[in-house]
């Protein structure tokens, strides 16, 4: 009786046509949002940072009077390499989540005589 319902008047050779055609719309549904989920991935949201990473940790530690060789050990090397002057060294640090704001630190240090001498933070 269900047969009679959902099959009305077919042929066997129909009733596998219509199968087959009902199955092929499924997968072809099934397979378009699977795959513009995958297309719909935005990679430009990755996490970017560039630069040193300054902690605010490492930077509560400097202290004025410390060497250059205690300050490379305790920040690492500036990867802006001082060009005019070998007694400043600049720390700068970006960092941008997705599409987000874009958040940018920058330290300056001076030093005389190869002793820091003077600290500048921007956060």
């Amino acid at each position: 009786m269900i047969d009679m319902l959902l099959w009305p008047n077919f042929s066997e050779q129909a009733k596998k046509m219509r199968i087959r055609t009902v199955l092929t719309a499924v997968i072809i549904i099934v397979l378009s949002f699977t795959l513009t989920n995958c297309i719909s991935y935005d990679y430009a949201r990755r996490i970017v940072q560039q630069g040193n990473l300054l902690p605010q940790s490492k930077i509560e530690r400097l202290k004025l009077g410390m060497s250059k060789n205690d300050v490379a050990i305790l920040m690492g090397t500036s990867l802006l390499s001082p060009t005019f002057n070998n007694d400043r060294w600049d720390y700068a640090y970006t960092w941008r989540k997705g599409a987000g704001p874009l958040t940018v630190r920058h330290l300056s240090l001076y030093f005389s005589h190869s002793k820091l001498i003077k600290i500048e933070h921007k956060s």
